[in-house]
């Protein structure tokens, strides 16, 4: 009893730290790796399907490329990349205008590990949301160096990791709309 008081106590935890009312809202698991996974095997290969398409800028890392390019690979899904400019941003509404009627998600990162750039996800999940597409975003860097609030920002998914927090190697979690659940 003790031990499951602790490990849901780590749920109410994250789910302060992310903005999250309802700690039913996070899932608990090794990373941002496992997160995206979990996001990639358990929901969007339950929702897409042949020729449905994921938008990707082209500065995310590679937990958050491989399983988009596996299920490409396993279902045919349509992986569409948006550049950065010269000095290495991402303009939302450049991520915006590739969504057509086939888009079925949105991932991004919060805060690239590559570029060092902030990404405006609020904006990307307030015109994402208009359309009816949800978004992912890889919160690994982005949560460990700025307050994170995700009804504020409006996403559905947001993935972190523990090490980076300086919490244990091996730890993560992922917040999931309830909808989505």
């Amino acid at each position: 009893n003790l031990a499951t008081d602790k490990y849901e106590a780590v749920r109410v935890t994250v789910a302060k730290f992310l903005g999250v009312a309802d700690e039913d809202e996070i899932i608990l698991n090794s990373g941002t790796t496992e997160g995206i996974n979990m996001i990639a095997y358990g929901w969007a290969m339950n929702v897409m399907r042949s020729g449905d398409e994921i938008i990707l800028s082209i500065m995310e890392h590679h937990a958050n490329i491989v399983p988009w390019h596996f299920l490409r690979e396993r279902c045919g899904i349509v992986l569409k990349w948006v550049d950065v400019d010269s000095m290495g941003n991402l303009d939302p509404q450049a991520m915006l205008d590739a969504i057509t009627p086939k888009t079925r998600l949105i991932a991004v990162t919060h805060l690239s590990n590559v570029l060092g750039t902030k990404v405006d996800v609020k904006s990307i999940c307030q015109g994402a949301a208009l359309k009816g597409v949800p978004v992912l975003v890889d919160g690994s860097q982005g949560a460990v160096h700025m307050s994170v609030d995700v009804s504020d920002i409006g996403c559905v998914f947001y993935a972190i990791t523990g090490h980076k927090l300086c919490g244990p190697s091996g730890s993560g979690a992922i917040y999931v709309q309830k909808e989505q659940m």
